[in-house]
């Protein structure tokens, strides 16, 4: 159902007596029920049925009060598990999208004239791939070889430094650290030549991040911390006055907040770039605490053409974030990001994971810039993501204010979501096969949103819907194709994946 005229709506804040609680979870489980028998006899009779369809009904009669809505939502996606196995996305799909981690060097990094790095465009891959024994050009080039020397070097780095790892593996297990900036004009860069050449493997060790215009790139880095190999706590841990840092085109896992951003004395490492990174995890892990992409704070970051997947926990039932901006930063921006919550679409596994989230965790007021978080996030734009395999939302806006979540494709979740005040976004051209919601006191506005399927992704529509102005703030599409005036809603502006836009490795 395509939303054809803009609609704007405050939820009041309201509360249910126990007992009525409990009476809706009750005639939860009995429309769950009803739609599961009302499925399977359907499809003993041959008759066409859409599986979500049923859960989409039985959901939307029930005003699940939200102390329940973690058993609802593994009850709900159990039956998605069981009865729609038509609308599970191959797992192939996702690999000509051409997100994370690439097999070759990017070009060189951009920056603007306030010094902040810019991302690299999607189509600017084609034809890169050809040049990846790129060489490294700078003032002074270090190779390294191992750990202590990539140690040494980084305390030793001046602005137009690079260090050079040579191929190999190197064991950090204690803080790498750095005593310089860098600038626009000659940032430090860290990187391997190729991506696959370097091993880090974290043993109690970071990347602990104090300086600005710093460039990491073509890394390997697993964790590897305790006797067995565990999940460790951060790869990368970026604070204070580390402004404008690059993260970018790294394959990370097997860490409980992979990235990690936060202030530090009273500093906020603002206007950082995370672009072309694979962040994921082989297993679940034992914590309270998952976050792949944990922002507190800072403003103005671009997390762009990232993979994000599989942060599950083996036992905590609080929720986990796939990309997370709170703490009272501005202005992020979360574009063109693949995130999958469970890899080959297997959503039973224990814990609540949402996709996306701008706001949330309750921030401490002492983490915050203002000192008093009057807000989680302000003025974000979620735009051009695609979000799959989540028990929760795909997208959460919690607390955050001024958001703009626009043109997402987000399949297989529990739909978007706003919560909580101060909390309002305009959500606008977005595909989902979920609810779009507002609760709590929150205000949204929606405009040109459309119900679709996880059978008409990404290859192509079975019936397409109308097409729908381009969204101002939405210039191109999730393979960073230029979308014209007019465009079809969710992030892809035309069917076929990324094929004609993305390098083959």
């Amino acid at each position: 159902m395509l939303d054809t005229e803009s609609q704007s709506v405050t939820m009041p804040r309201t509360s249910k007596p126990a007992w009525n609680q409990w009476l809706t979870l009750s005639r939860l489980y009995a429309l769950l029920a009803a739609a599961t028998v009302s499925v399977g006899i359907c499809g003993a009779a041959g008759i066409q049925s859409e599986p979500t369809s049923a859960i989409r009904n039985a959901w939307a009669q029930v005003n699940a009060p939200q102390r329940f809505e973690r058993l609802a939502h593994s009850l709900s996606l159990s039956v998605h598990r069981h009865l729609g196995s038509d609308l599970v996305v191959p797992a192939e799909a996702f690999s000509q999208l051409g997100k994370g981690q690439q097999a070759f060097s990017l070009p060189t990094q951009i920056y603007a004239k306030d010094g902040r790095p810019q991302p690299t465009p999607p189509t600017a891959l084609v034809g890169e791939h050809a040049t990846s024994q790129r060489l490294v050009t700078s003032s002074r080039t270090q190779v390294v070889h191992d750990g202590a020397e990539l140690q040494q070097a980084t305390l030793k780095a001046q602005a137009g430094d690079t260090i050079l790892l040579a191929p190999g593996i190197y064991v950090l297990r204690s803080r790498l650290s750095q005593r310089q900036d860098g600038r626009p004009d000659a940032p430090i860069t860290v990187r391997a030549q190729r991506p696959g050449d370097v091993q880090i493997r974290m043993s109690g060790g970071t990347i602990h991040q104090t300086h600005a215009h710093w460039i990491y790139e073509n890394l390997t880095i697993e964790g590897h911390c305790g006797p067995r190999g565990q999940p460790c706590e951060h790869a990368f841990h970026v604070v204070g006055a580390a402004r404008h840092v690059v993260i970018r085109n790294n394959l990370i896992r097997n860490f409980s907040a992979h990235i990690k951003i936060n202030g530090e004395n009273g500093q906020f490492p603002d206007g950082g770039l995370f672009q072309f990174n694979t962040l994921s995890n082989g297993k679940a892990i034992a914590s309270d605490i998952l976050t792949p992409f944990d922002l507190v704070g800072a403003s103005h970051w671009v997390v762009a053409d990232n993979q994000v997947s599989h942060f599950i926990k083996a036992t905590s039932h609080y929720p986990s974030y796939g990309l997370f901006m709170k703490g009272g930063g501005e202005g992020g921006r979360i574009e063109r990001n693949l995130v999958m919550c469970a890899i080959g679409g297997d959503v039973s596994h224990g814990g609540s994971r949402v996709g996306i989230s701008l706001g949330g965790g309750l921030t401490g007021p002492r983490f915050c810039p203002d000192g008093r978080c009057l807000f989680e996030h302000k003025g974000g734009v979620i735009r051009n993501n695609v979000i799959v395999d989540c028990n929760d939302v795909g997208i959460d806006n919690n607390r955050a204010t001024q958001s703009v979540i626009a043109h997402n494709t987000v399949i297989r979740t529990l739909g978007i979501g706003l919560r909580a005040t101060p909390s309002d976004a305009t959500v606008y051209g977005n595909v989902a096969d979920g609810p779009i919601q507002a609760r709590q006191g929150s205000t949204i506005r929606l405009d040109h949103n459309h119900r679709g399927d996880a059978r008409q992704f990404p290859s192509g529509w079975q019936n397409p819907p109308a097409r729908i102005p381009t969204h101002r703030l939405v210039s191109d599409d999730f393979c960073g194709r230029p979308r014209p005036a007019t465009t079809l809603p969710g992030a892809f502006h035309q069917a076929g994946g990324c094929q004609d836009v993305t390098p083959a490795p």
